[in-house]
Protein backbone atom coordinates (compact mmCIF):
# COMPACT_ATOMS: atom_id res chain seq x y z
CA UNK A 1 0.00 0.00 0.00
CA UNK A 2 1.72 3.52 -1.23
CA UNK A 3 1.30 5.78 1.84
CA UNK A 4 0.58 9.24 0.84
CA UNK A 5 2.14 12.73 2.50
CA UNK A 6 1.63 16.67 1.95
CA UNK A 7 4.11 18.76 0.41
CA UNK A 8 4.48 22.58 -0.57
CA UNK A 9 3.66 23.69 -3.83
CA UNK A 10 5.57 25.75 -5.88
CA UNK A 11 2.76 28.71 -4.75
CA UNK A 12 2.76 27.23 -1.21
CA UNK A 13 6.54 27.85 -0.64
CA UNK A 14 6.26 31.61 -2.09
CA UNK A 15 3.37 32.08 0.37
CA UNK A 16 5.58 30.67 3.48
CA UNK A 17 8.61 33.05 2.49
CA UNK A 18 6.46 36.76 1.79
CA UNK A 19 3.29 35.50 3.37
CA UNK A 20 -0.39 34.95 1.91
CA UNK A 21 -1.88 37.37 -0.39
CA UNK A 22 -4.90 38.24 2.32
CA UNK A 23 -2.20 38.81 4.99
CA UNK A 24 0.09 40.96 3.46
CA UNK A 25 -2.80 42.85 2.37
CA UNK A 26 -4.73 43.43 5.94
CA UNK A 27 -1.24 44.16 7.07
CA UNK A 28 -0.94 46.77 4.34
CA UNK A 29 -4.24 48.75 5.17
CA UNK A 30 -3.86 48.10 8.61
CA UNK A 31 -0.37 50.43 8.07
CA UNK A 32 -2.48 53.28 7.18
CA UNK A 33 -4.01 55.92 9.39
CA UNK A 34 -7.72 55.69 8.23
CA UNK A 35 -7.67 52.33 8.08
CA UNK A 36 -8.55 52.44 4.70
CA UNK A 37 -6.68 52.46 1.29
CA UNK A 38 -7.55 53.67 -2.23
CA UNK A 39 -8.38 50.03 -4.38
CA UNK A 40 -5.68 51.33 -7.43
CA UNK A 41 -3.25 52.10 -4.56
CA UNK A 42 -3.60 48.46 -3.53
CA UNK A 43 -3.35 46.90 -6.85
CA UNK A 44 -0.33 48.28 -7.22
CA UNK A 45 1.44 47.07 -4.15
CA UNK A 46 0.01 43.49 -3.44
CA UNK A 47 1.20 40.93 -5.50
CA UNK A 48 -1.75 38.18 -6.60
CA UNK A 49 -4.50 40.99 -5.27
CA UNK A 50 -7.29 39.47 -6.76
CA UNK A 51 -6.11 36.28 -4.76
CA UNK A 52 -5.97 38.40 -1.59
CA UNK A 53 -8.99 40.33 -2.00
CA UNK A 54 -11.31 37.28 -2.37
CA UNK A 55 -10.09 35.57 1.02
CA UNK A 56 -9.89 39.18 3.37
CA UNK A 57 -13.65 39.61 2.67
CA UNK A 58 -14.55 35.91 2.50
CA UNK A 59 -12.58 35.75 6.24
CA UNK A 60 -14.34 38.99 7.15
CA UNK A 61 -11.10 41.11 7.26
CA UNK A 62 -12.24 43.75 5.03
CA UNK A 63 -14.96 45.75 2.84
CA UNK A 64 -15.18 46.75 -0.55
CA UNK A 65 -16.54 49.92 -1.64
CA UNK A 66 -15.99 51.49 -5.44
CA UNK A 67 -13.07 52.82 -5.11
CA UNK A 68 -11.64 51.51 -1.45
CA UNK A 69 -10.85 49.21 0.79
CA UNK A 70 -11.45 49.52 4.36
CA UNK A 71 -10.12 47.19 7.44
CA UNK A 72 -13.19 45.68 9.65
CA UNK A 73 -10.92 43.33 11.53
CA UNK A 74 -7.25 42.44 12.02
CA UNK A 75 -6.74 38.73 12.12
CA UNK A 76 -4.64 37.69 15.42
CA UNK A 77 -3.63 34.42 13.81
CA UNK A 78 -4.26 32.83 10.37
CA UNK A 79 -4.55 29.04 10.65
CA UNK A 80 -3.28 28.50 6.84
CA UNK A 81 -0.03 30.58 7.59
CA UNK A 82 0.51 28.43 10.34
CA UNK A 83 -0.05 25.20 8.68
CA UNK A 84 2.01 26.17 5.61
CA UNK A 85 4.77 26.33 8.72
CA UNK A 86 4.35 22.69 9.70
CA UNK A 87 3.82 20.75 6.14
CA UNK A 88 7.12 22.67 5.11
CA UNK A 89 8.57 21.26 8.59
CA UNK A 90 6.92 17.71 7.44
CA UNK A 91 4.45 18.03 11.09
CA UNK A 92 0.59 17.12 10.79
CA UNK A 93 -1.65 19.56 10.23
CA UNK A 94 -5.36 19.09 10.76
CA UNK A 95 -7.54 17.42 8.16
CA UNK A 96 -9.98 20.88 7.93
CA UNK A 97 -6.93 23.31 7.04
CA UNK A 98 -5.19 20.44 4.84
CA UNK A 99 -8.59 20.48 2.87
CA UNK A 100 -8.45 24.31 2.35
CA UNK A 101 -4.68 24.56 1.55
CA UNK A 102 -5.21 21.38 -1.00
CA UNK A 103 -7.91 23.08 -2.68
CA UNK A 104 -6.41 26.46 -2.66
CA UNK A 105 -3.25 24.62 -4.43
CA UNK A 106 -1.08 25.36 -2.10
CA UNK A 107 0.24 21.69 -0.98
CA UNK A 108 0.18 18.30 -3.08
CA UNK A 109 -0.29 14.66 -2.35
CA UNK A 110 2.95 13.01 -2.75
CA UNK A 111 4.48 9.50 -1.63
CA UNK A 112 8.11 8.46 -0.86
CA UNK A 113 7.51 5.40 -2.35
CA UNK A 114 7.20 6.82 -5.87
CA UNK A 115 9.36 9.34 -5.63
CA UNK A 116 12.16 6.69 -5.26
CA UNK A 117 10.41 4.77 -8.00
CA UNK A 118 10.50 8.00 -10.34
CA UNK A 119 14.48 8.25 -9.69
CA UNK A 120 14.39 4.72 -10.75
CA UNK A 121 12.59 4.66 -13.96
CA UNK A 122 12.11 8.01 -15.18
CA UNK A 123 14.38 8.35 -18.20
CA UNK A 124 15.37 5.00 -18.29
CA UNK A 125 14.40 2.07 -20.66
CA UNK A 126 12.10 -0.44 -18.52
CA UNK A 127 10.94 -3.95 -19.14
CA UNK A 128 7.81 -4.15 -16.80
CA UNK A 129 4.68 -2.91 -16.66
CA UNK A 130 3.96 -3.16 -12.89
CA UNK A 131 0.37 -1.71 -11.37
CA UNK A 132 2.92 0.75 -9.45
CA UNK A 133 3.51 2.09 -12.66
CA UNK A 134 0.34 2.07 -14.27
CA UNK A 135 -1.65 3.43 -10.73
CA UNK A 136 1.08 6.21 -10.24
CA UNK A 137 0.59 7.62 -14.06
CA UNK A 138 4.71 7.40 -14.14
CA UNK A 139 4.28 4.91 -17.48
CA UNK A 140 3.50 7.97 -19.02
CA UNK A 141 6.63 9.47 -18.49
CA UNK A 142 8.89 5.77 -19.10
CA UNK A 143 10.60 4.34 -21.90
CA UNK A 144 9.66 0.65 -22.54
CA UNK A 145 11.90 -1.77 -24.33
CA UNK A 146 10.76 -2.98 -27.65
CA UNK A 147 8.91 -6.40 -27.00
CA UNK A 148 10.16 -9.61 -29.21
CA UNK A 149 7.37 -11.44 -29.98
CA UNK A 150 9.76 -14.21 -30.78
CA UNK A 151 11.06 -14.54 -27.62
CA UNK A 152 9.49 -17.35 -24.82
CA UNK A 153 7.53 -15.62 -22.41
CA UNK A 154 7.87 -16.24 -18.66
CA UNK A 155 5.43 -19.08 -17.39
CA UNK A 156 2.85 -18.57 -14.50
CA UNK A 157 1.58 -21.97 -12.96
CA UNK A 158 -1.49 -21.12 -10.76
CA UNK A 159 -3.08 -23.22 -7.61
CA UNK A 160 -4.94 -26.08 -8.83
CA UNK A 161 -6.01 -29.83 -7.30
CA UNK A 162 -3.84 -32.25 -7.62
CA UNK A 163 -5.22 -34.02 -11.23
CA UNK A 164 -6.21 -37.01 -9.33
CA UNK A 165 -7.93 -35.36 -6.40
CA UNK A 166 -10.05 -33.99 -9.24
CA UNK A 167 -11.06 -36.93 -10.66
CA UNK A 168 -11.87 -38.62 -7.08
CA UNK A 169 -14.27 -35.04 -6.43
CA UNK A 170 -15.91 -35.81 -9.35
CA UNK A 171 -17.03 -39.33 -8.68
CA UNK A 172 -17.93 -37.93 -5.31
CA UNK A 173 -19.88 -35.82 -6.47
CA UNK A 174 -21.39 -37.91 -8.83
CA UNK A 175 -22.13 -41.02 -5.64
CA UNK A 176 -23.63 -38.23 -3.96
CA UNK A 177 -26.11 -36.90 -6.75
CA UNK A 178 -26.48 -40.85 -6.80
CA UNK A 179 -28.54 -40.89 -2.85
CA UNK A 180 -24.82 -41.80 -1.39
CA UNK A 181 -23.60 -40.86 1.92
CA UNK A 182 -19.76 -40.13 2.22
CA UNK A 183 -18.29 -42.16 5.07
CA UNK A 184 -15.05 -42.70 6.57
CA UNK A 185 -13.45 -45.04 8.85
CA UNK A 186 -9.86 -45.30 10.64
CA UNK A 187 -6.54 -46.23 8.65
CA UNK A 188 -5.58 -48.36 11.71
CA UNK A 189 -8.24 -51.55 11.61
CA UNK A 190 -8.63 -54.00 13.82
CA UNK A 191 -8.25 -57.67 11.92
CA UNK A 192 -11.83 -58.71 13.70
CA UNK A 193 -13.91 -55.18 11.24
CA UNK A 194 -11.50 -55.81 8.04
CA UNK A 195 -11.55 -59.66 8.14
CA UNK A 196 -13.85 -61.66 10.38
CA UNK A 197 -17.14 -59.42 10.24
CA UNK A 198 -16.77 -60.12 6.76
CA UNK A 199 -16.49 -63.68 7.15
CA UNK A 200 -12.78 -64.29 6.20
CA UNK A 201 -11.85 -67.31 7.42
CA UNK A 202 -8.99 -67.12 10.39
CA UNK A 203 -6.45 -69.48 7.87
CA UNK A 204 -7.33 -67.45 4.67
CA UNK A 205 -4.40 -66.78 2.66
CA UNK A 206 -5.13 -62.70 2.56
CA UNK A 207 -4.52 -62.54 6.17
CA UNK A 208 -1.08 -63.61 5.79
CA UNK A 209 2.03 -61.00 6.14
CA UNK A 210 2.20 -60.90 2.38
CA UNK A 211 -1.04 -59.45 2.39
CA UNK A 212 -1.43 -57.13 4.97
CA UNK A 213 0.85 -54.95 7.33
CA UNK A 214 0.49 -55.87 11.21
CA UNK A 215 0.99 -53.08 13.55
CA UNK A 216 3.87 -53.74 16.08
CA UNK A 217 3.07 -51.53 18.77
CA UNK A 218 0.22 -51.93 20.09
CA UNK A 219 0.26 -55.32 18.41
CA UNK A 220 -4.02 -55.39 19.50
CA UNK A 221 -7.15 -54.16 20.00
CA UNK A 222 -9.88 -53.86 22.77
CA UNK A 223 -13.08 -56.06 22.58
CA UNK A 224 -16.07 -53.14 22.86
CA UNK A 225 -19.19 -54.98 21.89
CA UNK A 226 -18.66 -58.47 23.62
CA UNK A 227 -22.38 -60.15 22.41
CA UNK A 228 -21.05 -58.81 18.73
CA UNK A 229 -18.02 -60.76 19.02
CA UNK A 230 -19.91 -63.93 20.33
CA UNK A 231 -22.30 -63.69 17.23
CA UNK A 232 -19.23 -63.83 14.94
CA UNK A 233 -17.68 -66.33 16.76
CA UNK A 234 -20.22 -68.51 16.37
CA UNK A 235 -20.76 -67.44 12.92
CA UNK A 236 -17.67 -68.27 12.16
CA UNK A 237 -17.35 -71.88 13.60
CA UNK A 238 -20.95 -73.25 13.10
CA UNK A 239 -22.81 -70.63 11.39
CA UNK A 240 -24.93 -69.08 14.17
CA UNK A 241 -28.51 -69.15 13.56
CA UNK A 242 -27.28 -67.97 9.47
CA UNK A 243 -27.86 -71.52 7.93
CA UNK A 244 -24.29 -71.74 7.19
CA UNK A 245 -22.15 -74.58 8.58
CA UNK A 246 -19.46 -72.17 9.01
CA UNK A 247 -15.44 -73.12 8.79
CA UNK A 248 -15.91 -74.95 11.83
CA UNK A 249 -12.68 -72.59 13.99
CA UNK A 250 -11.91 -69.32 14.64
CA UNK A 251 -9.24 -67.89 15.97
CA UNK A 252 -9.42 -64.74 18.53
CA UNK A 253 -5.77 -63.62 18.95
CA UNK A 254 -5.53 -62.98 15.25
CA UNK A 255 -9.23 -61.13 15.63
CA UNK A 256 -7.79 -58.79 18.03
CA UNK A 257 -4.59 -57.86 16.28
CA UNK A 258 -4.18 -54.09 14.75
CA UNK A 259 -3.31 -53.69 10.56
CA UNK A 260 -3.24 -51.27 8.51
CA UNK A 261 -6.99 -51.27 6.53
CA UNK A 262 -6.44 -53.71 3.77
CA UNK A 263 -9.86 -52.78 2.23
CA UNK A 264 -12.09 -50.44 2.34
CA UNK A 265 -15.04 -53.03 2.88
CA UNK A 266 -14.23 -52.64 7.25
CA UNK A 267 -15.73 -49.61 7.11
CA UNK A 268 -19.06 -51.21 4.87
CA UNK A 269 -19.04 -53.70 8.16
CA UNK A 270 -18.69 -50.79 11.17
CA UNK A 271 -21.41 -48.91 9.08
CA UNK A 272 -23.61 -51.69 9.00
CA UNK A 273 -23.16 -52.36 12.34
CA UNK A 274 -24.44 -48.51 13.33
CA UNK A 275 -27.60 -49.05 11.10
CA UNK A 276 -31.16 -49.42 12.69
CA UNK A 277 -34.17 -50.30 10.95
CA UNK A 278 -35.56 -46.61 10.53
CA UNK A 279 -31.99 -46.18 8.74
CA UNK A 280 -33.21 -47.97 5.97
CA UNK A 281 -33.32 -47.88 2.62
CA UNK A 282 -29.41 -46.68 3.16
CA UNK A 283 -26.66 -45.75 0.15
CA UNK A 284 -23.32 -45.04 1.67
CA UNK A 285 -19.87 -44.76 -0.10
CA UNK A 286 -16.35 -44.18 0.75
CA UNK A 287 -13.22 -43.53 -1.45
CA UNK A 288 -10.09 -43.38 0.89
CA UNK A 289 -6.24 -44.99 1.46
CA UNK A 290 -6.51 -48.89 2.11
CA UNK A 291 -2.71 -50.75 2.36
CA UNK A 292 -1.15 -53.72 1.42
CA UNK A 293 2.69 -54.86 0.49
CA UNK A 294 2.93 -55.57 -2.71
CA UNK A 295 5.69 -55.37 -6.12
CA UNK A 296 5.42 -51.96 -6.24
CA UNK A 297 4.98 -51.43 -10.54
CA UNK A 298 3.10 -50.17 -13.12
CA UNK A 299 0.14 -51.01 -12.03
CA UNK A 300 0.44 -51.44 -8.16
CA UNK A 301 1.51 -49.91 -5.06
CA UNK A 302 1.58 -50.49 -1.43
CA UNK A 303 -0.55 -47.97 -0.72
CA UNK A 304 -3.97 -46.96 -3.07
CA UNK A 305 -7.68 -45.44 -2.88
CA UNK A 306 -10.60 -47.34 -2.79
CA UNK A 307 -14.46 -46.93 -3.92
CA UNK A 308 -16.19 -48.32 -0.95
CA UNK A 309 -19.80 -48.88 -0.99
CA UNK A 310 -23.19 -50.50 -0.37
CA UNK A 311 -27.10 -50.19 -0.78
CA UNK A 312 -29.41 -51.92 1.65
CA UNK A 313 -32.55 -52.16 0.84
CA UNK A 314 -35.47 -54.66 0.06
CA UNK A 315 -35.82 -55.91 -3.31
CA UNK A 316 -32.38 -55.44 -4.45
CA UNK A 317 -30.43 -57.69 -6.97
CA UNK A 318 -27.32 -58.27 -9.07
CA UNK A 319 -28.34 -55.96 -11.34
CA UNK A 320 -28.86 -53.14 -9.62
CA UNK A 321 -24.78 -53.25 -8.36
CA UNK A 322 -23.93 -53.58 -11.78
CA UNK A 323 -25.50 -50.69 -13.14
CA UNK A 324 -23.87 -48.33 -10.16
CA UNK A 325 -20.75 -50.15 -11.55
CA UNK A 326 -21.30 -48.75 -14.65
CA UNK A 327 -22.03 -45.25 -13.11
CA UNK A 328 -19.11 -45.25 -11.23
CA UNK A 329 -16.58 -46.41 -14.08
CA UNK A 330 -17.83 -44.13 -16.46
CA UNK A 331 -17.67 -41.10 -13.91
CA UNK A 332 -14.16 -41.80 -13.55
CA UNK A 333 -13.41 -41.83 -17.09
CA UNK A 334 -14.05 -45.72 -18.08
CA UNK A 335 -16.07 -46.14 -21.53
CA UNK A 336 -15.21 -50.21 -21.23
CA UNK A 337 -16.22 -52.56 -18.26
CA UNK A 338 -17.16 -55.65 -18.58
CA UNK A 339 -17.73 -58.19 -15.60
CA UNK A 340 -16.81 -61.96 -14.78
CA UNK A 341 -18.66 -64.04 -12.05
CA UNK A 342 -15.85 -64.44 -9.28
CA UNK A 343 -15.86 -66.26 -5.54
CA UNK A 344 -15.19 -63.25 -2.32
CA UNK A 345 -15.78 -65.43 1.41
CA UNK A 346 -18.47 -62.37 1.89
CA UNK A 347 -20.66 -62.11 -1.09
CA UNK A 348 -23.26 -64.28 -3.14
CA UNK A 349 -23.41 -64.00 -5.81
CA UNK A 350 -20.23 -62.02 -6.46
CA UNK A 351 -18.39 -60.15 -10.12
CA UNK A 352 -14.92 -58.97 -10.82
CA UNK A 353 -15.24 -56.25 -13.02
CA UNK A 354 -12.53 -54.95 -16.08
CA UNK A 355 -11.49 -51.70 -17.31
CA UNK A 356 -10.30 -51.44 -20.67
CA UNK A 357 -7.46 -49.32 -20.64
CA UNK A 358 -5.59 -48.03 -24.15
CA UNK A 359 -1.89 -49.12 -23.58
CA UNK A 360 -2.62 -51.85 -20.48
CA UNK A 361 -5.24 -53.29 -22.05
CA UNK A 362 -8.11 -54.63 -19.36
CA UNK A 363 -7.62 -53.84 -15.95
CA UNK A 364 -9.25 -55.40 -13.35
CA UNK A 365 -10.20 -52.84 -11.27
CA UNK A 366 -13.67 -53.58 -9.64
CA UNK A 367 -14.92 -56.14 -7.03
CA UNK A 368 -18.79 -56.87 -6.21
CA UNK A 369 -21.54 -58.77 -4.92
CA UNK A 370 -24.55 -59.51 -2.39
CA UNK A 371 -23.40 -59.76 1.11
CA UNK A 372 -23.99 -63.04 2.34
CA UNK A 373 -26.19 -63.96 5.69
CA UNK A 374 -23.10 -65.15 7.78
CA UNK A 375 -22.05 -61.00 7.34
CA UNK A 376 -24.84 -59.27 7.88
CA UNK A 377 -27.16 -61.42 10.01
CA UNK A 378 -24.28 -60.73 12.89
CA UNK A 379 -23.89 -57.04 12.24
CA UNK A 380 -28.26 -56.76 12.91
CA UNK A 381 -29.37 -56.72 9.26
CA UNK A 382 -31.73 -58.51 7.63
CA UNK A 383 -32.00 -57.19 3.99
CA UNK A 384 -30.23 -57.46 1.12
CA UNK A 385 -26.91 -55.47 1.07
CA UNK A 386 -25.41 -54.59 -2.36
CA UNK A 387 -21.57 -54.15 -2.01
CA UNK A 388 -18.33 -53.09 -4.03
CA UNK A 389 -14.60 -51.93 -3.76
CA UNK A 390 -13.53 -50.33 -6.76
CA UNK A 391 -9.62 -49.83 -7.07
CA UNK A 392 -10.14 -46.26 -7.83
CA UNK A 393 -6.65 -45.56 -8.87
CA UNK A 394 -6.96 -48.02 -11.83
CA UNK A 395 -10.11 -45.63 -12.73
CA UNK A 396 -8.47 -43.10 -12.73
CA UNK A 397 -5.24 -43.74 -14.89
CA UNK A 398 -7.51 -43.95 -17.46
CA UNK A 399 -9.14 -40.51 -17.23
CA UNK A 400 -5.53 -38.75 -16.65
CA UNK A 401 -4.43 -40.54 -19.61
CA UNK A 402 -1.26 -41.94 -17.75
CA UNK A 403 0.14 -45.91 -17.75
CA UNK A 404 1.63 -45.59 -14.36
CA UNK A 405 0.13 -46.37 -11.42
CA UNK A 406 2.87 -45.12 -9.67
CA UNK A 407 1.87 -41.01 -10.98
CA UNK A 408 -1.22 -40.90 -9.18
CA UNK A 409 1.31 -40.15 -5.84
CA UNK A 410 3.81 -38.08 -7.94
CA UNK A 411 5.55 -35.00 -6.77
CA UNK A 412 6.32 -34.52 -10.30
CA UNK A 413 5.25 -30.75 -10.58
CA UNK A 414 6.52 -30.76 -14.00
CA UNK A 415 3.79 -33.70 -14.55
CA UNK A 416 1.24 -32.07 -12.30
CA UNK A 417 1.35 -29.12 -14.25
CA UNK A 418 0.86 -30.47 -17.28
CA UNK A 419 -2.16 -31.97 -16.80
CA UNK A 420 -4.28 -29.20 -16.81
CA UNK A 421 -8.07 -29.42 -15.66
CA UNK A 422 -9.47 -33.07 -16.05
CA UNK A 423 -12.75 -33.05 -17.90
Amino acid sequence: MIKEKYRLTKEGKEYLKKGLPEKNLVDFINKSREKKVDMKEAVKKIKNFPIALKWSIEKGWVKKTENEIELLKYPDKIPEQDALEKIGLGEIVEEEIVKVLFERKLIEKFSEEIEKLKEEIVGKEITDLTPEIIKTGLWKKVKFKPYDMRVEGRKFYFGKKHPYRQVIDDVKEKLIGLGFQEARGPFVEMNFWNCDTLFMPSDHPARGIHDIYNLKIPKTGKVLDKELWKKIEETHKNGWKTGSKGWGNWNFSLAKKLILRSQGTAVSARMMYKLKKEDLPYKMFMIDRCFRPDVIDAKHFIEFDQCEGIVVGEGLNLRHILGYLKEIALAAGSEKVKFKPSYFPFTEPSVEGYIFHPKLGWVEALAAGIFRPEVTLPLGIDAPVLAWGLGFGRLAMIKLNIDDFRLLYSDDLQWIRSKGIVR
